[in-house]
């Protein structure tokens, strides 16, 4: 399972939509679809930090550690 997979399974298991994971983690909704569909990897430290907090999970989950 990719990283982008496995992070959007883990946003629906804990919100109604991926729309309102982004309002409640401050990030814009575009931002997280891009992530989403492209690469976790090429996503700003800020952003997945900023994810990684709101679903309090270790940040080294999903940049590759």
């Amino acid at each position: 399972m990719s990283r982008e997979t496995k992070l959007r399974n883990l946003i629906l298991d804990r919100y109604t939509s991926l729309r309102q994971f982004a309002i409640e983690a401050d990030i814009p909704y575009s931002t997280l679809m891009t992530l989403l569909s492209r690469d976790v990897g090429g996503a700003s430290f800020d952003v997945i930090i900023k994810i990684c907090k709101q679903l309090e999970v270790d940040p080294m989950e999903f940049c590759g550690g």
